[in-house]
């Protein structure tokens, strides 16, 4: 494991603000900074940094912790690495070939993935090299993507049993379901998450009658399918470079193109393109050209993603293939230069809804305008937004006020979660004691862990007994996440907490928890028929309770969510 030590000095070093800066437009708001939230969709920003307490919050998607966790949820980066690109940015060496949360599937992953490739290479990936050739696919062209062949006669799990690897492994990596291998007769593409660790794998029969003819593996810890996309790493600099994305539909479509010089390429896994997808190609992208397939059900697929990726705050353009035709079949026929053509005549995505949305009648007519302000709605841009807003109006023969009426009533933000958090007064006590933290000294006099009914709470603060100096920053790493965020969204909010205030609260609680011991042993007392015991518990509980008048209950912890 990379040294605490040396990860708690990154932490104090980094400033999160600037790293979260890179990212996220951020304003400066009080004592913290505000901005849109790029883990989900929103009008309003609710993403809050606090460079302070080092740490972000999100109001909206409940998403919070530190620098580290930020990338790690951003770029989709483990541990490690996330610790190794904060540390590179402060100059500090570090060693990271340890401590990944999923090594060994990683590496297991990486051997199947160097099985399947030397197959490939060797006389019994001959069927699989044939294919590439009728498919005029060049392997030195695109090595990055490390394709491969699974023999039909199978091997990789006596491969991988060799290397010494259980089937256990095998079977949580997805390679195998029970004691069958999962990819036979296929040509092998390698997904890889963005890191360029090798995630899963996706399949192509290399004959018709290999049902289905795609097969990806199934999901597993390291692998979700409608969170990654396929060719993302390997275009993932030139991406960035550019600005622009070309989106295609399949594996054979992005390896045809790509090998073609159209570097900034990526696919969906074989399935619709998802929420999580578009919200990673922004991350990259501000410009997505869609280069579906020419027929009914890529033109069905473009639709669905241009409501995704506007939702996504990108700007898209819809390139047209010819009927029944696909980016790869139309470039080995027609070359760079004509897909370059076409996709300088690809047209944005109004252009390309009112084309394909057929309107023969009114009523058919309204249901567009109305599909139309749902997906401009979306749009935070403010003079990209007016001017679609003016262009359907003019267009339909529409006032624009009255469309602007029609978002304003009846499109809904779809992505803002509003979802209430109960926080429990053990919650509240606990918040209030990470934001005095210079004062736990105190708090350790007067609580102690049986205290709390709360199991995570119980918890965080045996954890927090044992620390010698706490920094809330850490919080994401001692607790489970529905505790982090409650905790994180009360301490975001709140000003650092009072030693009287902090007292008070604590002298509340333990009242609380003494009058429950006490109503215990009166309930007890009664059971058992002892009047003297109970008459005296009751006199204990008199006292109690005019203690607990003075203190003022509720004062301290009446925290609003």
């Amino acid at each position: 494991m990379i040294e605490r030590e040396k990860v708690e000095e990154i932490k104090r070093q980094t400033d999160i603000v600037a790293v979260v800066g890179q990212y996220v437009q951020l304003k400066k708001m009080g004592r913290n900074y505000r901005g849109l939230c790029p883990f989900h969709s929103e009008k309003n920003p609710s993403f809050y940094v606090s460079p302070e307490k080092g740490i972000f919050y999100c109001f909206g998607c409940k998403k919070g912790g530190n620098a580290i966790n930020f990338l790690m949820e951003y770029e989709k980066l483990d541990f490690p690495d996330a610790v190794k690109r904060l540390a590179k940015n402060l100059g500090i060496e570090i060693d990271t070939t340890k401590g990944l949360r999923y090594k060994e599937l990683y590496e297991v992953n990486e051997q199947a993935c160097q099985f399947y490739a030397k197959c490939l290479n060797e006389a019994i990936g001959r069927r699989g090299k044939d294919y590439l050739t009728r498919r005029k696919l060049s392997i030195d062209k695109i090595k990055s993507f490390r394709l491969g062949y699974a023999p039909a006669s199978g091997g990789l799990v006596t491969y991988l049993r060799q290397k010494g690897f259980s089937i256990d492994r095998l079977r949580q990596a997805g390679l195998i379901s029970t004691s069958r291998e999962i990819f036979r007769d296929r040509l092998i593409f390698p997904i890889l998450n963005m890191s360029g660790r090798i995630i899963g794998f996706g399949g192509r029969g290399i004959d018709d009658y290999i049902q289905p003819k795609y097969l990806n593996s199934p999901e597993t810890a390291i692998f979700k399918k409608g969170e990654c996309l396929y060719g993302l790493y390997q275009s993932k600099d030139q991406v960035r470079a550019k600005g622009e994305v070309l989106l295609v539909e399949g594996y054979f479509d992005l390896l045809s193109v790509y090998q073609h010089g159209f570097d900034n390429i990526c696919a969906p896994l074989g399935t619709s393109l998802t929420e999580q997808q578009a919200m990673l190609l922004s991350r990259f992208a501000k410009k997505v050209f869609i280069l579906f397939d020419g027929d009914l059900s890529g033109i069905k697929a473009a639709l669905r993603a241009i409501g995704l990726l506007i939702n996504a705050q990108v700007d898209v353009h819809v390139a047209s293939l010819p009927e029944d035709s696909d980016p790869d079949n139309f470039i080995n026929q027609n070359g760079a230069d004509a897909l370059r053509e076409l996709l300088g005549g690809a047209v944005d995505f109004f252009h390309f809804y009112k084309r394909v949305v057929k309107t023969d009648t009114l009523e058919q007519e309204i249901a567009l305008i109305k599909d139309l302000i749902q997906i401009i709605a979306k749009i935070q841009d403010p003079i990209r937004y007016d001017r679609y807003l003016k262009y359907v109006a003019r267009v339909f023969g529409i006032e624009t006020e009255v469309l602007q009426k029609e978002i304003t009533q009846k499109v809904k933000e779809p992505m803002k979660v509003s979802r209430n958090i109960k926080i429990s007064q053990e919650e509240k006590l606990m918040a209030m004691i990470l934001n005095g933290w210079e004062h736990f000294s105190l708090v350790k006099k007067h609580l102690h862990p049986d205290d709390f009914k709360e199991g995570g709470v119980k918890r965080l603060f045996k954890k927090l007994e044992k620390e010698d100096g706490f920094d809330v920053a850490n919080l994401s790493e001692l607790v489970e996440e529905n505790l982090r965020e409650k905790l994180l969204s009360i301490v975001m909010r709140e000003d650092p907490v009072s030693k009287e205030s902090l007292i008070e609260a604590i002298m509340t609680h333990k009242g609380r928890v003494q009058k429950d011991r006490l109503m215990k042993k009166i309930s007890d007392a009664v059971e058992r028929g002892d009047e003297a015991a109970r008459q005296q518990y009751y006199k204990e509980l008199d006292t109690l309770k005019r203690q607990l008048l003075k203190i003022g209950v509720e004062k301290a912890t009446n925290i609003e969510i």
